[in-house]
């Protein structure tokens, strides 16, 4: 199941993964007028809304970052292509 994480106060770092990260197979930054940041991840322990949470990149991509940090604002179940749940 994917979970995808609306994060606040986002950012990047392109330090070591830390072992409590959680795995994060997208990222998505949307910078229209009210700018969004969100990962996407298969992890089971995805932190409460209000949390602080870390996140590494699952594997080196080059991007300039492999670390996400930021506080959880709103986190969506994603259940098929087009339906999900807000969780």
């Amino acid at each position: 199941m994917t979970y995808r994480i609306y994060l606040g106060s986002a950012m990047f770092s392109d330090g070591e993964p830390e072992p409590t990260d959680l795995p994060v197979e997208r990222v998505f930054v949307n910078a229209t007028d009210v700018p969004e940041i969100w990962v996407e991840t298969e992890s089971q322990a995805v932190p409460d809304v209000g949390r602080a949470a870390t996140f590494a990149l699952q594997r080196p991509l080059n991007v300039g970052f492999v670390r996400i940090v930021g506080t959880v604002e709103r986190r969506v179940r994603k259940q098929g292509r087009e339906s999900q749940q807000e969780v």
